[in-house]
């Protein structure tokens, strides 16, 4: 693509001083690699439509229903130990970039589950989300978190969200939005090893490192086109070290890249 774009611009100097026959020659290029461009474009939406589809195919993090299903409980102990790695509520104030506010959102969905486990009001996590959608302003989204925060199933409510932010030209936020919950998810499982990682069988363990692995891909693909999504796919890198497929591996890789996963949480809202 490059060497058809400086082909573009070098004809269109030798146009401006040897006259119209290179100007022919000029859009014959541009014809060219206007045809190229959209064939390439075709072949990766293709191929992140796919990845798209996968990723919604699977059901909801067991650990989320879970938590949503009130199955996690803490002892009184436990919940003396206040969750400081939470989501700082005062800082989703001072979010500028959408990107910024679509992670943010996704951050909290997870984290006020997190919250209430320890008997913290979740009010004030539901107002700041809330506002974020507003800010936001993309009804697709607006519905997407009113369905996941309501009782419509996980896939349904992913796929709707897929297919009405391609159909508006978004996409690049449905994988800003799903890799930030992807990263929180995981977050929040190293920070509870064993009440999380017992909610998981095998498959459950399988699922979820292969979501990780249509996330790497969906990025990778889509960062020539979406540079915005450039500096989250270098972000994320540290994470393609896990490839566990059973719960036993899942227990061991998480505990050894809990530093890396805190680090890529980290960066999500800068």
């Amino acid at each position: 693509m490059k060497k058809l774009i400086l082909s573009v611009a070098t004809l269109a100097l030798l146009a401006s001083c040897n006259g119209g026959s290179q100007k022919a020659q000029v859009a014959e290029v541009e014809e060219v690699k206007s045809f190229e461009q959209e064939q390439i474009e075709a072949g990766i939406k293709m191929h992140v439509d796919s990845l798209a589809s996968l990723y919604n195919s699977k059901s909801n993090v067991p650990f989320l229903t879970a938590l949503k299903e009130g199955q996690v409980v803490l002892t009184d102990e436990e919940k003396q130990v206040k969750p400081e790695f939470l989501i700082d509520l005062a800082s989703t104030n001072e979010l500028v970039t959408l990107s910024q506010k679509y992670r943010a959102v996704a951050l909290l969905s997870v984290d006020k589950y997190i919250a209430k486990i320890h008997d913290i009001d979740v009010a004030d996590f539901d107002a700041a989300q809330a506002r974020l959608v507003v800010d936001i302003n993309d009804p697709a989204f607006d519905t997407f978190v009113k369905d996941m925060g309501g009782d419509t199933p996980y896939s349904e409510a992913y796929t709707a969200f897929y297919d009405a932010e391609n159909e508006a030209g978004r996409m690049n936020f449905f994988w800003e939005t799903t890799t930030a919950a992807f990263v929180e998810q995981l977050f929040a499982i190293a920070q509870y090893p064993d009440k999380f990682i017992d909610c998981f069988n095998d498959q459950d363990v399988a699922d979820f490192t292969y979501r990780l692995i249509l996330i790497l891909d969906g990025l990778n693909n889509l960062k020539d086109y979406a540079p915005e999504l450039e500096e989250l796919n270098n972000a994320v890198q540290p994470l393609n070290t896990l490839n566990a497929i059973t719960v036993d591996q899942f227990r061991e890789q998480v505990g050894e890249m809990k530093e890396q996963i805190t680090e890529v949480r980290n960066t999500l809202l800068k």
